[in-house]
């Protein structure tokens, strides 16, 4: 088949998430419904009554997060030692990534292949980097953003563009349109995207609180009745990403394809950190725009989804200015009522379960309770997806959302694999 050139298929996916060690676990916790919120282990931070408030919440926090097998990539332990583990958890993630895309990495040495990577914070920098006289060359290496992109490009020897994208809570999705923009103008052949988030300490979430916007049992709600604010989460993806026409040519696996979308901005809203209703609307028109698509075509989409009462309220009116008065309502969730709200990799975490609920023909349902009513979502054109649901035959299409606190907003428009049997090489 002649696959349209704009389409850009995910080839290849590794994740670790709360609760999910790699990405069939991942979609296990996701038909189950598991929550991942979890009382503040003693190894990451000290909870008690002189602490701030905040520091309690509990946490979505994935497994082992300090193991790292440097013997494999020809890291020193001395090395390793000074790096975020932000890093090596991007490597291994990586590594299993392009490995699943059905390619060996070391196929990829030397070739023009770009690596675009979402992180909003190094909570490792700052507890490392603060005492100066043990700063060391591993340490002064190991830390900064640019190196969490530019590490893989290095170990994995690619020659294309090698960027970490910070545009807060929305970074891995605007990594990954950045990355299928260079894929569409020729510049790369094949594209690993990926997003990172780790909590080590509690100051986002003594943030959270106060400013109001931390639930206390550290679970997102999103759309629901019972929402009252923002669960932490942290996890690491990375999806391989190829024009669809090289995929299928190869015989490749195709998760799901990345149809168009739209990256922008709040410019002046009620305040620096405040969404912008008409700003959301805008992007998620020009995404579909890009893709070709109307509003009413699309069957679900994945949601910012924060739980916040104000965020779901402004964002469930902004897709409503898209999408109401279509025929038959589309569904709408939120990944974050498993997992928390993963910051950096939150748009990340999104991409991975829709490309997922695509290609198995299956939505999971988002917990957190029954629909809060005051969002009047069938007048905005949807439900909420509160229960799994099996999609269609044929073509499906879903929107994925992610807006980061500062105001800069993006979706994307994907749709199912193309209907014919997937080959490996």
């Amino acid at each position: 088949m002649n696959a349209p050139e704009r389409a850009v298929a995910i080839v290849g996916i590794d994740c670790r998430f709360p609760g999910a060690g790699d990405r069939e676990a991942f979609w296990r916790l996701l038909t189950t419904g598991e929550v991942t919120a979890r009382p503040v282990p003693p190894a990451r931070w000290r909870t008690g009554h002189d602490q701030p408030a905040g520091a309690e919440t509990p946490v979505s926090l994935i497994d082992d997060a300090d193991a790292f097998d440097h013997r494999f990539f020809g890291v020193s332990p001395v090395e390793a030692a000074g790096m975020d583990p932000q890093q090596r958890l991007l490597l291994e993630t990586a590594w299993r990534a392009v490995e699943d895309s059905g390619v060996s990495p070391a196929s990829l040495a030397g070739g023009h292949a770009s690596v675009h990577v979402g992180v909003m914070s190094s909570e490792w920098a700052n507890l490392h980097l603060a005492d100066h006289r043990a700063m060391t060359t591993h340490r002064g290496s190991g830390n900064g953003y640019c190196m969490a992109a530019n590490r893989l490009s290095y170990h994995l020897d690619l020659k294309g563009p090698s960027m970490a994208v910070d545009t807060a809570c929305s970074s891995s999705l605007v990594a990954v349109q950045l990355a299928c923009t260079g894929l569409r103008a020729g510049e790369v052949d094949t594209a690993l995207v990926g997003g990172v988030n780790l909590i080590l300490t509690p100051a986002l979430s003594i943030f959270y609180r106060q400013a109001g916007l931390a639930a206390a049992d550290g679970r997102c709600k999103p759309f629901a009745a019972d929402a009252d604010g923002i669960g932490r989460g942290e996890g690491v993806a990375v999806v391989v990403l190829r024009r669809l026409a090289d995929a299928l040519a190869d015989g490749q696996r195709v998760y799901a394809v990345i149809e168009g979308g739209a990256v922008g901005s709040d410019g002046r809203s009620n305040g620096l950190t405040a969404p912008n209703r008409f700003a959301q609307a805008e992007v998620v028109r020009t995404a579909y725009r890009q893709a070709g698509v109307e509003a009413g075509d699309l069957h679900f989409v994945e949601g910012h989804g924060t739980g916040t009462r104000l965020g779901d309220m402004i964002e469930v009116r902004a897709l409503g200015d898209v999408h109401a008065g279509r025929s038959r309502p589309a569904l709408l969730g939120s990944v974050k009522g498993n997992l928390g709200h993963l910051e950096g990799a939150a748009g990340i975490a999104g991409l991975v379960k829709t490309a997922l609920a695509l290609e198995r023909r299956t939505l999971p349902g988002t917990p957190g309770g029954a629909e809060n009513a005051e969002l009047r979502l069938a007048d905005h054109g949807f439900r909420l997806a509160g229960a799994a649901a099996r999609l269609p035959r044929g073509r499906v299409l879903a929107g994925v959302s992610s807006f980061g606190l500062g105001g800069t907003n993006a979706h994307l428009v994907l749709s199912s694999p193309p209907d014919r049997p997937a080959t490996r090489r």
